[in-house]
């Protein structure tokens, strides 16, 4: 399948049909089988790094590490993706202002909700500013609530120019937000 420039993609199938395989082959976790996976131009077993650095790739279950704080965290994720220490600083703010988290900063991950945790995952895809995002199930387990504002983010961030796939097993949770 292909996916035009800014467009909020939505990747839906039921469970097992094959949804997070073929975003981690994107990421370039998992190589495939046959055929030919391309990000933005790039190939995803022939060029991992250059994809790495236009995709930013949320997984369905994320790891948090409890025992950080908001900012501690982004700034970890920053530094992976190779940000000096004065541009983590600028950029981690910006996204936590863009992600709404600039009010959490300083608190430990632990003592977030699920929704906010989910802002969190997708916050730490941001630093690097990638121009294609894979979210796998990004409202999963959230309240009516926390699936507004996820959609409310995923739109803002399809403004700035990214483009976005996001899956899900649910179409309805997909209906609204998806450009196609």
């Amino acid at each position: 399948f292909e996916v035009p420039k800014g467009e909020i993609f939505g990747f839906i199938g039921p469970n097992g049909a094959g949804k997070t395989t073929t975003l981690r082959m994107m990421a370039t976790l998992l190589e495939p089988d046959e055929g030919r996976v391309l990000v933005d131009g790039h190939d995803a077993v022939e060029e991992p790094s250059a994809v790495r650095q236009v995709l930013g790739f949320m997984p369905d279950s994320f790891g948090v590490y409890e025992r950080i704080t908001v900012i501690e965290y982004l700034d970890f994720f920053a530094a992976a993706h190779g940000l000096s220490l004065v541009t983590r600083a600028r950029t981690v703010d910006a996204v936590m202002q863009l992600t709404d988290l600039g009010d959490l900063r300083d608190r430990l991950v632990a003592q977030m909700s699920k929704g906010m945790k989910q802002r969190l995952a997708i916050a730490r895809t941001l630093p690097h500013d990638p121009k294609v995002l894979t979210l796998d199930e990004p409202a999963n387990g959230l309240d009516p609530r926390a699936r507004i504002e996820m959609r409310e983010l995923i739109e803002e961030l399809q403004r700035l120019g990214k483009t976005i796939i996001l899956s899900s097993h649910i179409l309805t949770e997909l209906s609204d937000m998806c450009t196609s």
